[in-house]
């Protein structure tokens, strides 16, 4: 089962910080119509409104205070403030004109995220786990599994070494037994001599020496 487990996610590869991209990205998109419009109607007002853009209201203002201060120089600070106001603003209006010009909804990548995020959420269920963790859950499966292989690999290289002194055992065992059935012919030779030079001709001494 673990085994399946981690190739499950091994070939699912999530990265990271993919699901939270994955998210954020998908937050955005789903939302796209609503951001645009949203970005359009704060620029109408920053700048684009004929009635009263705040950018043309600054500019307004700030001509009253310059008026101002050469009535009277203490108020050259609202001046000042007013004109980094004015620069706040323009500088609000480009960067939102440049996030709605690179802002693109693509159907078909946003098809492809919602099944990728579907796919997130399926294997989280699948595992128990939050789909934030699901990467986390990944790394800690295939540690386990590489650990269990290790341990595997340790009880076969065990297995080959018990193997191996076995092998070695019989071999010195069985160098053994012939050397001791040897010595055991010789020593039947001698004995059964000794044997005979007490007038028992038909005497015979054998040793029975066995391999088991």
């Amino acid at each position: 089962l673990l085994q399946y487990q981690v190739e499950e996610l091994d070939e699912f590869a999530l990265g990271e910080e993919e699901f939270d991209e994955i998210e954020a990205e998908h937050k955005k998109l789903a939302n796209g119509t609503a951001l645009i419009q949203a970005c359009q109607r704060t620029l109408y007002l920053l700048q684009d409104n004929e009635e009263g853009a705040i950018e043309s209201l600054l500019n307004m203002s700030l001509d009253q205070a310059q008026e101002l201060e050469g009535y009277d120089p203490e108020l050259k600070g609202v001046g000042n403030m007013l004109n980094d106001a004015l620069i706040q603003v323009q500088e609000s209006s480009s960067e939102l004109q440049r996030y709605l010009d690179k802002l693109e909804l693509d159907p078909d990548h946003f098809a492809a995220l919602e099944q990728r995020l579907s796919k997130i959420m399926m294997l989280a269920r699948k595992h128990h786990v939050n789909a934030k963790d699901l990467y986390h859950h990944h790394q800690a499966l295939s540690q386990e599994l590489s650990e269990l292989d290790s341990d595997e690999e340790k009880l076969d290289e065990i297995a080959q070494q018990l193997e191996s002194c076995r092998e070695s055992f019989i071999a010195h065992a069985q160098k053994l037994s012939m050397s001791r059935q040897r010595y055991a012919k010789e020593l039947d030779k001698q004995v059964t001599r000794s044997i005979h030079e007490l007038s028992m001709p038909k005497g015979k001494f054998i040793i029975d020496v066995q391999f088991n």
